[in-house]
């Protein structure tokens, strides 16, 4: 009885190699960045306490080698569906890495911070989580 068995199963596992099976495949919508030749990460974050300040940041850093760096961040306000630009701060250095860290008092509403950064002229963007207040 348990020749059988295993005789079975050795069939069905032949017939597994040798059928055809179909497979079908879905084609998916990727987007593939080309490696980042100056930056080594960049990246901002928003935070809004419940007094309503909201704390700004971002910053880059850049790979062995970059002398010079920039961030800029931009609070930003949803008015009707649209992103209105708040207040802006930027900063600079001829180092590998840069940074902003602000402080704001908002009213209420939905923000985000939007950032642009660069290193030896390689430029990246980055948009925070948005927080509501």
């Amino acid at each position: 009885m348990k020749k059988i068995c295993r005789m079975a199963v050795v069939c069905v596992l032949l017939c597994g190699l040798i059928l055809p099976i179909p497979v079908h495949a879905r084609e998916l919508d990727v987007q593939m960045e080309p490696r980042m030749a100056s930056i080594s990460v960049y990246g901002t974050e928003l935070s809004i306490s419940s007094d309503g300040t909201a704390s700004i940041s971002g910053f880059v850093r850049g790979k062995l080698g970059v002398t010079s760096t920039y961030v800029e961040v931009t609070l930003q306000k949803s008015v009707s569906g649209t992103w209105v630009d708040v207040e802006s701060w930027e900063n600079s250095s001829d180092t590998s890495s840069t940074s902003v860290a602000e402080t704001y008092q908002v009213s209420r509403g939905t923000y985000r911070v939007a950032m642009t950064c660069s290193a030896d002229g390689e430029t990246k963007t980055a948009t925070s989580a948005e927080r509501t207040y």
